[in-house]
């Protein structure tokens, strides 16, 4: 196995992807993914790929698709090109030295690094990581439909058509009170045969959960996503000491630090990962293993990767020991085309981490040429 690794060439280049159907957000409505697609080139010619996703703009968290664009090209590139790295972790750990935050940026990356070795070693990436726990991740699917006889439509289609036994509802897009109604009706529809979870995104102050979180136990609700704001740790474990749901940690982790606090203030009782918003995979496996020694359980979270992403996250929550609550890998469902010769999809509610060396997929290059962004 040859030691080391370097990088001749860094070359990015933004999409624009339609979606399936828009994306109703808390701040407008969305009808494409905005990606930055990341080339790593050796001396040897071989390439590795990594993509950096962002929903809208930085309206929901700090980065922008044009933010990340420039981190690497004027910011990283020049400092990791034609540098000699032991091995992946020296080469995430300049990547962190070098900028502050830019997560998207250095997780895209960081992907394409793991991409770049594991075909340089023909090498499966959840291999790099260390081997496969599960050769299975269960996946759940976001009703979005806005309406509760729609979402229990599109319910039972992806129970039927994929396999789907958990899902996920978008809460704050109207009145409390109609959306509760909506929640309770669909959790009824689906109780014994599939499970929920609500993702609140900081939308609720105490009072408010504390008033809704009963009716939502008691319509089955599994697991509530960061019902509170990211910084408020001790109204969050008030609610989980009140509550036998799960309360899943998402926008309060934004570094190592952070899921040191969640766990050390009880403010929730299991944690979502999103490599993305991590930093990288290494970055995400640390959290995982903060998170597990603190008996928090896993989520393997999105933000809304094309088949690529989606690849590289497969081969993380493959490689961990425990993935309590399934993951949210959906994204290639939402879009109306991708970026890989075939695309990963769900089948009988799960996808499998795929088996050649580095991602495991093949990128479609006419494909990126038709979703190059147009000034």
């Amino acid at each position: 196995m040859p030691s080391g690794f370097s990088i001749e060439n860094i070359s990015t280049q933004r999409l624009d992807i339609p979606f399936s159907q828009p994306i109703r957000m808390s701040f407008g409505e969305l009808d494409r993914l905005n990606l930055v697609l990341v080339r790593l080139t050796d001396v040897q010619g071989v390439v590795g790929y990594g993509e950096a996703t962002i929903m809208g703009g930085p309206y929901w968290g700090p980065e922008s698709i044009e933010a990340v664009q420039v981190a690497i090209d004027r910011y990283l590139a020049p400092h990791i090109t034609n540098v000699r790295f032991a091995g992946i972790e020296e080469f995430s750990h300049r990547l962190a030295r070098l900028v502050r935050g830019n997560a998207a940026a250095r997780s895209a990356l960081e992907m394409a690094a793991f991409d770049l070795l594991g075909h340089q070693q023909q090498m499966s990436v959840k291999n790099l990581l260390g081997g496969c726990c599960r050769d299975r991740v269960e996946v759940a699917w976001t009703l979005s439909t806005g309406s509760e006889a729609g979402d229990i439509l599109e319910g039972e289609h992806a129970m039927l058509s994929r396999g789907h036994r958990r899902f996920k509802l978008k809460f704050g897009q109207g009145k409390a009170d109609e959306e509760l109604a909506r929640i309770v009706g669909i959790a009824e529809a689906f109780r014994g045969r599939a499970t929920i979870i609500l993702d609140i995104n900081q939308g609720w102050d105490l009072t408010t959960a504390l008033r809704y979180f009963p009716v939502l136990e008691e319509a089955g609700i599994d697991c509530i996503e960061q019902p509170l704001p990211m910084t408020d740790h001790q109204g969050a474990a008030r609610l989980r000491s009140s509550s036998t749901m799960d309360i899943i940690a998402d926008e309060s982790l934004v570094d190592l630090r952070s899921t040191f606090e969640v766990a050390r203030t009880g403010a929730a009782s299991a944690v979502s990962l999103k490599p993305n918003r991590d930093g990288g995979l290494l970055a995400s496996r640390r959290i995982a293993c903060v998170a597990a020694a603190a008996g928090l359980k896993l989520y393997g979270g999105t933000s809304l990767e094309s088949s690529l992403g989606t690849a590289a996250s497969l081969h993380l929550y493959s490689s961990l020991p425990e993935l309590q609550l399934g993951s949210e890998l959906f994204g290639p469902l939402r879009l109306q085309t991708d970026i890989v010769k075939e695309r990963l999809l769900p089948r009988n509610g799960g996808l499998k981490a795929p088996c050649g060396p580095g991602l495991g997929v093949v990128i479609d290059e006419d494909m990126v040429r038709t979703l190059r962004f147009q000034s």
